[in-house]
């Protein structure tokens, strides 16, 4: 994969777009833990029952263990502070007795009657938030937050307790299970809410699955519960707890990032039609009539209430005005002055630049010439004769005729190198006055983690803030401001 595709691939992953994609995608996931486990939890083939507790344990450290070699670009442990680890803990905490709660429900319920009733989780969030926060209900939102208790408690738990004749059976049970599960989760919604801003999701996931995991071994030592499964089950088990799980939780959390908590929750709430619809299809569960009614008065609840719920996010988490992100894309294309490709600059080729314009038979003196930088000859791309044009330059279209085999020094531009005060620097041409160039950082660390950047590194002396034609300096000619200095330990060590 080429430098510029996965500076790309960056990009779009912290798009409002890869939000809303992560969003249902974590829905879908959850909604299969949701609905799927069920015959796992009745059933094995050699007559070991499941326990939950088993259950959770096997899925949490596989979650862990999976999290570890991904995570490790989101630093050291000793670096989250106290707080935060505290945090990670309330969560592991919550996060474990919602899904053990949930599993000894399951086990008694239905996997749809589970699907539906998880979506406690909304009305105790909101709960929390009036609770914690002070706020009370307006008027507006009276009726959606009852169709909400209507669709999700009291139609579902209700005509149970009619069917039961008022006492508590096993199914009847196993629901009150469920929706306490929702207590748990909304907790952990609230908690993760303060650290998704400081942390990596990737970190999150793997540290709360370790703790998670610690917690309910913890508890089956306390309670001396056997940890018994049927090896057979373990390749399903596993699967279940990674997707269902660890890649949800991951997905939820990069998506409170991306679109806030108001979308978050809202696609994420769709997880119990994704859980019905795994229920009926997989395991042959019929729908009732009752079902659909709850589905249908939780569905008009939530979708009403989405401005609660991002009333709610203001008051978890504040999210500050993200300036304008104007990137390379952008920034091209509201240039006027093309000085990147119609500049006395000549950008430097190194060894990788070199094989790709060999690749398109574009390596010839026609297109390749030499100068000599602080006595040492260096290769650049040749100016059209008597122009200051690139010869890669297309006047016509105002476009690179290489874009995809472009230099490195040409994907990197507007930023630049630069020695300042004895130490080098990451600057950036002031080619778009719009711009405030917050949104650099993503890239600057991109540029640093690059194994073609290795090639500028080993050209620093000549390469920073130099015409690579006249090897006199850029900075007397050019606007430009200072970022940050380079950090060149991610350069030694990518």
């Amino acid at each position: 994969m080429s430098f510029i595709q996965l500076t790309g691939i960056k990009t779009r992953l912290k798009s409002a777009r890869s939000g809303y994609i992560f969003a249902i995608f974590a829905a879908a996931l959850t909604g299969m833990i949701h609905s799927i486990p069920k015959p796992l939890l009745s059933f094995s083939p050699s007559n070991i029952e499941l326990n939950p507790l088993t259950f959770v344990a096997i899925i949490y450290v596989i979650n862990g263990i999976f999290f570890t070699p991904i995570r490790k670009d989101s630093g050291p442990i000793s670096k989250i502070g106290r707080r935060n680890l505290l945090l990670i803990i309330g969560i592991g905490l919550a996060e474990v007795s919602g899904l053990v709660s949930y599993f000894f429900g399951l086990k008694q319920s239905t996997a749809i009657n589970g699907s539906i009733l998880t979506n406690g989780e909304i009305i105790f969030s909101i709960l929390i938030a009036l609770t914690i926060f002070k706020e009370r209900l307006y008027k507006k939102e009276i009726f959606p937050f009852s169709a909400i208790i209507f669709g999700i408690i009291l139609l579902p738990i209700g005509y149970g307790l009619i069917q039961s004749k008022l006492t508590i059976t096993d199914l009847l049970f196993g629901n009150i299970l469920i929706l306490l599960s929702g207590v748990f989760c909304a907790t952990d919604i609230i908690l993760c809410k303060y650290v998704t801003g400081k942390l990596d999701p990737k970190r999150i996931t793997q540290l709360t699955s370790f703790v998670g995991a610690i917690l309910v071994l913890m508890t089956m030592v306390a309670f001396q519960v056997p940890f018994q499964v049927d090896l057979r089950q373990l390749p399903s088990i596993a699967m279940l707890g990674l997707f269902g799980t660890g890649f949800a939780t991951f997905l939820f959390l990069a998506a409170l990032k991306m679109i806030g908590t108001t979308r978050t929750v809202l696609l994420y709430s769709t997880n119990f039609i994704f859980g019905v619809i795994f229920a009926m299809v997989f395991l042959h569960e019929s729908i009732t009539a009752i079902n659909l009614t709850s589905i249908l008065f939780a569905s008009v609840g939530i979708y009403l209430l989405r401005n609660r719920l991002g009333s709610i996010e203001q008051h978890v988490y504040p999210i500050e005005e993200q300036p304008k992100r104007i990137e390379f894309k952008n920034l091209c294309g509201t240039c006027q002055t093309h000085g990147c490709c119609t500049s006395i600059s000549s950008p430097l080729l190194f060894p990788t630049d070199l094989a790709k314009l060999k690749a398109i038979k574009k390596d010839s003196k026609k297109y390749v010439s030499e100068v000599k930088i602080k006595d040492k000859t260096i290769k650049t791309i040749r100016k059209k004769e008597n122009t200051t044009e690139c010869t890669f330059w297309n006047s016509e279209t105002k476009k690179c005729s290489i874009y995809n085999n472009r230099p490195l020094d040409c994907m990197i531009y507007p930023f630049d190198i630069n020695l300042i005060n004895g130490k080098y620097h990451w600057i950036v041409y002031s080619c778009n006055s719009k711009s405030d160039w917050k949104w650099s950082e993503s890239y600057l660390h991109l540029f640093e983690t690059s194994h073609q950047f290795q090639e500028i590194l080993e050209n620093i002396e000549i390469y920073h803030g130099l015409d690579k034609s006249s090897g006199t300096s850029k900075l007397d000619k050019f606007s430009y401001v200072v970022l940050r200095e380079v950090n060149f330990n991610k350069l030694l060590n990518a």
